[in-house]
């Protein structure tokens, strides 16, 4: 199988470009920046163009407008990037028969208070931009009709780039006491281990229908 990879450059991008080498599928790993290949994942065309090319059966998304609170001021390019974007991917995915691996996230959940735990089939609920975003995201996804699996993690953490549990480890090394926000409630994602689920799931074919 073919598969592509967007926002590769990413935490959990560059995971995947890690657990991957031992797969027996074929990735090809897309971002904006230097030493990927580019895709403008806004332009259904080129997304078209890159899939014939490619021969592309499946796409995993982690592309994504991430800086939450930089969102809620950050104008249209948030909706662009976080709903139309996977819708194109989506619709790229359909036309072929193709498989869409979506990563999206807790945040469209939302609710009063945040910390109460979420079932997974849980109605959204979101307030803010980005959580909002993300939920037309998914929408978009589901009204396009094809196949496709909505991963929806949280605090994610690992070798590649900023996150708490780095942060944490740094500042012990350092300071002999800390301060830290006790309001919060999560579920910390260890980056390899989404990599490896992402992998097993396309890896064994174990996907019917769409979920």
């Amino acid at each position: 199988m073919n598969i592509l990879v967007t926002g590769a450059n990413g935490m959990l991008g560059n995971t995947i470009q890690l657990v991957a080498k031992n797969s027996k599928d074929h990735y090809i790993f897309t971002d904006v920046c230097d030493g990927y290949q580019k895709l403008d994942i806004t332009n259904i065309e080129d997304i078209r163009k890159t899939v014939k090319k490619h021969n592309i059966e499946c796409i995993i998304n982690c592309a994504a407008w991430t800086n939450v609170d930089a969102a809620e001021t950050a104008g249209n390019i948030v909706e662009t990037l976080n709903a139309t974007a996977p819708e194109n991917l989506a619709k790229a995915m359909k036309e072929v028969d193709g498989l869409l691996v979506h990563i999206s996230t807790d945040y469209v959940f939302g609710g009063d208070p945040y910390n109460t735990p979420c079932k997974e089939d849980q109605k959204g609920t979101p307030t803010g931009v980005y959580g909002l975003t993300k939920l037309h995201g998914e929408e978009k996804i589901k009204a396009i009709g094809g196949k496709y699996i909505i991963i929806r993690t949280a605090w994610l953490y690992g070798e590649f780039g900023k996150n708490f549990v780095k942060t944490m480890m740094n500042l012990t090394a350092t300071k002999s006491e800390l301060k830290v926000v006790f309001d919060q409630c999560g579920t910390p994602t260890y980056a390899v281990d989404l990599a490896n689920a992402i992998f097993n799931i396309i890896e064994n074919r174990k996907y019917e229908g769409n979920t």
